[in-house]
């Protein structure tokens, strides 16, 4: 039942036992304080008021045994005026005292101080139970708490006996309602004092426990963060909480010392390592596969490994081997990266404890982006090596017999002059030079000539391009931006062959836009050791599927075009050891990005 009031927090606990082991003694204490002090009380006021009875006796002397002949009121008159100013000096001198003396003989009240208050008691015969008749009976002292003559009160009386006689007794009383707010008075000075003890002691709890719980919440913070890594260090903390925490800090470091192998070949693998449990959460992520992936440990930890693949339809190859038992290796996959899909080659495998249990599964993988692209290109350019000899062949097959039929066609036109003849030869003479640029593209594609390298300036040679571009024609429909990084220092390159490639590029914007539309053009520093040229237009923009294409030789989407340009182009840029990237959407424009090294690498492929 009282589980649940019980709190849960360490802090709120040592404030509930603190408090409980302090109030509970604090209170016995002011209960036994409080009762022994009643005890106290009423001991002293039943010592005050037997002082003052054995006053009124010493004061007394012998005056009961004086023999009067005078009828019994004259007697009471006479020894009331006799003692009563004796009563009433005693009286005044204990505030709140109530004093007289009884005739035993007389059986009435002689005196009675204070006079004011109570004179008109004297004469009075007491009751046959009342205390006083006790006294004189038992000729002992007696302390009576009751309701008497005056009212509720505490009174002391002794016995007057003189020559073995009782003559009567000594009373000497005080009420007990100004006894009881003594009391109270009393209760409150301790109530008062318990109170500002506990209040004090719940603040020195506060404080002591707040600076208690801060050591303790370190230390939890610490050990969590050393739940993920070992490195963790926690800080120095006084008392036994700095002896807890410099344990933690001995505990950690044995921890990574006596590290295993297996973790520190995991650790420094070159392949990417992820664990998932058996929720599919992710337990172990090295720092191979945070690389690949994008993701850091601190991000997946404890988290499902499905959730970075929500919306992008993959199927995790360690996640089925998790559920179906379905082991794979070295299977080639794209994978969702972070920011990009990459390619690798993943191995999965599921993970049982001693028992044969399972307890999760693991995933090994390897990016193959870099390994594929590089495939790629190496395949392209066997391609295009054993095309080029293809088409360096037939161009020269081609190109002989064309000669010939040239030279007939222009002696023909030399000696027919007849008007439909000159018509027709000419549309030959014209065809037969289109098929000779066409030839020359082959030959330039297939046998490029070697490249001349000499330091450029990108933007000088932008504006060389642009000068041949901007015709009043184009200038027209096409707003020209140019956006030039003035610090950029010249770079080794083919000034002339960039060139080709940059009004090839240039062309296909122009090209791209129908009627009204921009071109933007930018140079800037790409790294440390690259310089790039971005080219974007505003245009049809390159479909998704055309994009893969359009740098392979003879694929073009133009109804005149070669599809040669952008193949030459790329391995223009491949011979600078460069790279070409293409960013696209239809309908938004294309956007070219030329990425050059600042230094001539050694070799030239062309």
């Amino acid at each position: 039942m009282l589980k649940p009031l019980f709190p849960r927090k360490l802090r709120n606990q040592l404030i509930v036992m603190a408090i409980c082991m302090v109030s509970i003694p604090v209170l016995t204490m002011g209960y036994v304080v409080d009762n022994e002090g009643r005890a106290a009380l009423i001991a002293e006021k039943e010592k005050k008021l037997m002082a003052v009875t054995r006053l009124l006796d010493a004061a007394l002397g012998d005056t009961f045994n004086q023999p009067m002949t005078l009828p019994r009121s004259q007697q009471i008159t006479a020894l009331n005026h006799q003692l009563s100013d004796t009563t009433e000096h005693i009286a005044q001198a204990f505030p709140g005292i109530g004093a007289g003396y009884y005739h035993r003989k007389l059986d009435a009240i002689i005196t009675y101080a204070p006079q004011a208050q109570y004179k008109s008691n004297v004469g009075v015969t007491i009751a046959p139970e009342h205390p006083g008749r006790a006294v004189m009976a038992s000729r002992e002292p007696r302390v009576y708490s009751g309701k008497q003559v005056r009212g509720h009160i505490l009174n002391a009386m002794i016995p007057i006996v003189r020559h073995g006689e009782v003559q009567g007794y000594i009373w000497a009383n005080e009420l007990s309602e100004d006894i009881s707010l003594q009391a109270e008075r009393l209760d409150w000075n301790i109530v008062m004092v318990l109170s500002v003890g506990l209040l004090l002691s719940l603040l020195l709890i506060v404080l002591a426990s707040r600076r208690f719980s801060a050591s303790i919440d370190v230390i939890t913070h610490g050990l969590d963060n050393l739940a993920q890594d070992h490195h963790t260090r926690l800080p120095e903390l006084p008392g036994e909480m700095g002896k807890i925490s410099h344990s933690v800090n001995m505990l950690a470091q044995t921890l990574r010392e006596t590290q295993t192998l297996n973790d520190l070949i995991i650790e420094n693998a070159a392949d990417g390592v992820i664990a998932v449990d058996k929720q599919g959460r992710v337990t172990t992520m090295n720092p191979a596969a945070e690389h690949i992936t994008g993701y850091s440990l601190q991000e997946l930890l404890g988290k499902p490994y499905s959730s970075i693949f929500i919306d992008t339809g993959f199927d995790s190859p360690v996640l089925e081997t998790l559920q179906q038992g379905t082991g794979h290796v070295a299977l080639e996959i794209s994978f969702p990266a972070r920011e990009r899909t990459i390619e690798i080659s993943v191995t999965t495998s599921q993970i049982h404890n001693a028992r044969g249990e399972l307890i999760g599964a693991l995933v090994i993988f390897s990016d193959l982006t870099a390994r594929k692209e590089t495939q790629r290109r190496l395949a392209q350019t066997e391609r295009l090596a054993t095309l080029g000899e293809l088409m360096a062949g037939v161009a020269h097959e081609v190109r002989n017999p064309l000669t010939a039929i040239k030279g007939y066609a222009q002696i023909l036109k030399q000696h027919d002059l007849q008007p439909a003849h000159q018509q027709y030869l000419a549309v030959i003479l014209k065809e037969i030079d289109s098929i000779n640029r066409v030839i020359q593209q082959l030959l330039d594609f297939a046998r490029p000539r070697r490249g001349l390298w000499q330091p450029v300036h990108l933007n000088q040679l932008l504006d060389e391009c642009l000068v041949l571009i901007q015709t009043s024609g184009l200038e027209a429909r096409i707003h020209f931006a140019s956006h030039y990084d003035s610090s950029l220092p010249p770079i080794d390159a083919d000034g002339e062959l960039l060139k080709q490639v940059l009004l090839n590029i240039l062309i296909n914007a122009v090209q791209a836009i129908s009627a009204r539309g921009n071109i933007t053009i930018r140079t800037l520093r790409w790294d440390d050791a690259h310089q790039a040229i971005a080219i974007q237009d505003d245009g049809c923009g390159i479909a998704p599927e055309h994009q893969k294409k359009i740098f392979d030789p003879f694929f073009t989407t133009k109804a005149s075009g070669t599809g040669l340009g952008l193949a030459l182009s790329q391995r223009i840029i491949n011979a600078h050891h460069g790279d070409i990237q293409l960013v696209s959407q239809p309908g938004h424009g294309a956007t070219f990005t030329l990425i050059l090294p600042l230094h001539f690498q050694g070799t030239q492929p062309l």
